[in-house]
């Protein structure tokens, strides 16, 4: 199992490390407070998209998925010029867009609809609980955005990750999707209980920008919602279990890769984000992923200064594949692709889905 270029026919990418949200489990902010201080803040402009995706790289790919680690790819002011110049290249390519929503205006929502193929929205509730993890995200204005898509022809999917605060709610919001012509509603398990430093935990207390505590989320107590490699983890040493078990990617088998928005190349953004914030600095994966940076040249991670397949087949890709057989090994890897309690296939973004 070895990442290989003419194989790579799903590339996911960021867009945009901007967000105008703050959920408190994503890895770009502080438990749902302020910016993590050494964040790149920044997005793909068009030019640069056009010289690290020429045409001959977008005809070979079947589909193009615009999400990200950090940021909302609808931050970036050229989504759109970007969207269309992958249709252009590749008319049968499928290109999709995840975003919470909350951004931009009714015309370029209206315009993207003839353009990709498909936008999943974010939205972990209603009018009354979508702001407790979609921090400073407006539901009117998620709706309004979602409703212009689909009205202008636009195919629009749901994701809704559950917590016990939405779970009630969980088959009012599908029938409400329904109703407003959403093609489809995904409930995601959350495995984000498993926090940044790889610690089991009960519950999260949200902050603000000062540090400042203002309420706790928690898990789903419903079953039917919980994530079932969590209960696994209960019983079992994590780090243990993540340096020993037999790694099955679930990118590579997929023919995947991931892109930043700096333009480095990974594997996955799973282990991309180890490279930010201060609890990922705090743990030995992050040891090693910024040793192997430091070791190869700039260009022979980025496709913005290099072709996607030299990266793909150079030191920088072959020093990330050989932890999954050698000292070097990157708990994240063990714990999201290991074998048996495989996190990726129980808490997937739903390109991967369709």
């Amino acid at each position: 199992m070895r990442y290989s270029y003419n194989a790579t026919k799903h590339v996911e990418v960021e867009l945009s490390s901007l967000c105008n949200a703050a959920c408190p489990q994503c890895p770009r902010n502080v438990y749902g407070g302020k910016t993590i201080d050494d964040l790149p803040l920044q997005s793909w402009t068009y030019e640069e998209y056009v010289t690290a995706f020429p045409k001959d790289t977008l005809q070979k790919l079947e589909s193009m998925y615009f999400c990200g680690t950090f940021g909302d790819p609808m931050s970036a002011k050229d989504v759109l010029r970007i969207c269309e110049y992958v249709k252009d290249c590749n008319p049968h390519i499928k290109l999709g867009l995840h975003t919470n929503g909350g951004l931009r205006t009714k015309t370029l929502y209206t315009s993207l609809a003839d353009v990709v193929d498909y936008i999943v929205f974010g939205i972990d509730g209603l009018e009354d609980t979508n702001h407790l993890y979609r921090r400073h995200v407006r539901f009117p204005k998620v709706i309004e955005n979602a409703t212009t898509f689909i009205a202008a022809g636009g195919i629009a999917e749901w994701d809704f990750i559950v917590f016990r605060h939405n779970q009630h709610q969980v088959e009012t919001a599908k029938a409400y999707s329904e109703k407003l012509g959403f093609r489809k509603f995904n409930i995601k398990k959350t495995s984000r209980f498993l926090n940044k430093a790889h610690v089991l935990v009960d519950s999260l207390d949200v902050q603000n920008d000062d540090g400042e505590k203002e309420y706790t989320i928690y898990p789903p107590t419903d079953t039917k919602y919980f994530n079932k490699t969590l209960n696994t983890f209960k019983q079992t040493n994590i780090h243990n279990y993540a340096m020993n078990t037999t790694i099955e990617c679930f990118y590579c088998t997929h023919d995947m890769i991931y892109i930043d928005v700096t333009g480095i190349v990974w594997p996955c953004g799973w282990v991309m984000d180890r490279l930010y914030g201060v609890e990922a600095k705090q743990t030995r994966d992050h040891q090693i992923v910024k040793g192997f940076l430091d070791q190869v040249n700039e260009e022979d991670t980025n496709c913005k200064m290099n072709n996607i397949e030299s990266i793909i087949h150079g030191p920088w890709f072959n020093m990330l594949q050989d932890t999954w057989t050698n000292n070097n090994r990157l708990e994240r890897c063990g714990l999201q692709c290991g074998k048996i309690n495989h996190i990726a296939g129980q808490n997937i973004d739903v390109q991967y889905k369709n």
